[in-house]
């Protein structure tokens, strides 16, 4: 679950969202992403709550259906379907930009292809998608920590100020932009019904991968904002509009080779992320029509 979580997490909102929120804020990004976390904590303990109480597919819907009918459960659950599949579009959106690195392809058939893949697999079984997600989210993990320690020791003080370029509402619109990078992580509850022991599970994934994905934010934007220029725009060496920042740093401190390394984390990280919003999503429309909200 912490896998599946985590995933749903890291991937755009890592990989892609940074040379935004440069744009907005300059190199006071990482507090963007440190009160986005803090600010998903109150949403995570209800959904625990919850999640803890009713521990069947559909999340949302089903407590919104509980509470407030029908009706109400119906445009919920479906407004939370189209977000974690739009969630999902964006990871294939932001796998384009580092797959590319890697080999000359066209970007939309790339995105679809993994697409299939990533269907596939769904189709295959629950465990199936469990286990690819657990490799996926730890080689992930475990390619960050590396890149960041490799750029600690080449931080430079200097680059991160002014820290807020854009005031007090340029901080504030990166939080809002950024705050999508946390969205996935209440999409567990979705599928409650397929966990083992829910009631303790599903709150300490939630909560666990979210301190996991505030830390790799934090501290992987930190150190992103004191090597590569947080107030010059991409074509001048900067991270303003920078759609694949993390390949951009890596080549600005440890060379070509590792870079092309963080290509390949990225999109095996996009990979998860898309993975863990497909599964997540799918168990909404399967909770209504299970209620006769849609069709069988």
């Amino acid at each position: 679950m912490v896998a599946l979580s985590l995933g749903a997490m890291l991937g755009s909102g890592l990989f892609v969202l940074p040379g935004v929120a440069a744009d907005l804020t300059g190199p006071s990004m990482w507090l963007a992403y440190l009160i986005a976390g803090l600010t998903v904590i109150p949403p995570i303990l209800c959904v625990a709550e919850l999640s803890t109480a009713m521990s069947t597919s559909g999340g949302a819907y089903v407590y919104i259906e509980k509470a407030f009918g029908p009706f109400a459960g119906t445009f919920g659950g479906l407004a939370v379907w189209l977000v974690l599949l739009l969630k999902s579009s964006f990871a294939l959106v932001g796998l384009s930009w580092y797959f590319k690195e890697l080999v000359n392809v066209p970007e939309k058939p790339a995105a679809l292809a993994v697409l299939a893949g990533i269907v596939t697999l769904n189709v295959m079984g629950v465990k199936k998608v469990g286990k690819g997600q657990t490799w996926m989210v730890a080689i992930s993990v475990v390619g960050l920590i590396g890149i960041g320690l490799w750029g600690l020791s080449s931080h430079v003080p200097a680059l991160m100020e002014p820290s807020f370029t854009g005031g007090i509402n340029g901080l504030l619109a990166a939080v809002a932009v950024v705050y999508v990078s946390f969205a996935g992580v209440t999409g567990i509850a979705a599928v409650a019904e397929e966990v083992r022991n829910p009631s303790r599970t599903l709150p300490l994934a939630m909560l666990l991968s979210l301190a996991m994905a505030t830390f790799l934010y934090v501290t992987v934007t930190w150190l992103l904002a004191g090597n590569v220029s947080a107030h010059l725009p991409f074509a001048e060496g900067g991270l303003i509009g920078d759609y694949h920042p993390l390949f951009t740093f890596a080549d600005r401190i440890a060379g070509p080779t590792v870079a092309m390394g963080i290509a390949v984390l990225g999109t095996l990280t996009m990979v998860a992320m898309a993975n863990a919003g497909l599964l997540s999503a799918s168990r909404f429309p399967f909770a209504m029509s299970r209620d006769g909200l849609m069709p069988a």
